[in-house]
């Protein structure tokens, strides 16, 4: 799905609806160079960059089977993609973890056009 409306907001659609939680590691996220440059500015401007949206970037889950192929029928096809996270069991929205492992408190999930 594409991501227009925040990283965060639509994986928690997908995780919903797949009845799964999810977690990212917010430092796999690829960032384009302003959003990089804010974030280092002000590490508060991530749960911002996270949730905010008008991103339009697309977002996939792959089982790890699939994983592996996935990556490499995307390189053959010259589009990138990143993993940045992992589903989970359980429900709830996505959790967001910093490099130590903590969970990174975000107050808004995404756009919401309601």
């Amino acid at each position: 799905m594409d991501v227009s409306d925040g990283l965060i907001g639509d994986l928690g659609h997908i995780c919903e609806a797949s009845g799964v939680g999810a977690e990212i590691e917010s430092a796999l996220v690829p960032l384009s160079a302003p959003a990089r440059r804010l974030v280092m500015a002000d590490r508060d401007m991530l749960a911002t960059v996270l949730t905010g949206g008008d991103d339009y970037e697309i977002l996939a889950t792959v089982g790890e089977r699939a994983a592996v192929r996935f990556a490499r029928d995307a390189e053959e096809a010259g589009v990138p993609v990143t993993r940045i996270g992992r589903i989970v069991n359980g429900e709830g929205p996505p959790r967001v973890r910093d490099a130590t492992g903590a969970t990174i408190r975000l107050t808004g999930g995404g756009h919401t056009h309601f």
